[in-house]
């Protein structure tokens, strides 16, 4: 795979996980990359967002969440391919056999603004 097509995928990839997850968790209050974030400085917050409207003074913090994923390929000699991710440590895919291959490696790093669910008084 070119470079440019690995980053459309990546972008596309990361893109359908980011819509997914606000279908599929926006009844618990998450909201994946969120809108009208105002910028903060400390390390252990990205920024907050209005809760109900720019000029509510309730705000709802904003995490970064970082990702660092390995993203391999492998073309054996007996002319198998297999692709593998690995996250903190995590092997996706077979491993075990032996035979003589040839390995490419890409690493993507990247982050997500995330507003998780506030807790109930």
């Amino acid at each position: 795979m070119e470079l440019k097509d690995f980053i459309k995928e990546a972008i596309k990839d990361i893109s359908e996980a980011i819509n997914e997850s606000n279908n599929e968790l926006s009844e618990l209050g998450v909201i994946s990359n969120p809108s009208s974030v105002s910028l903060d400085k400390r390390d252990d917050i990205y920024g907050h967002m209005h809760i109900n409207s720019q000029s509510d003074k309730t705000t709802r913090p904003v995490h970064l969440l970082k990702f660092d994923i390995a993203v391999s390929s492998t073309t054996k000699d007996n002319g198998k391919e297999g692709i593998g991710v690995k996250a903190l440590g995590i092997s996706l895919g077979k491993e075990g056999e032996k035979s003589d291959e040839l390995n490419n490696s890409s690493r993507l790093q990247f982050n997500v603004p995330i507003a998780f669910p506030i807790g109930k008084k």
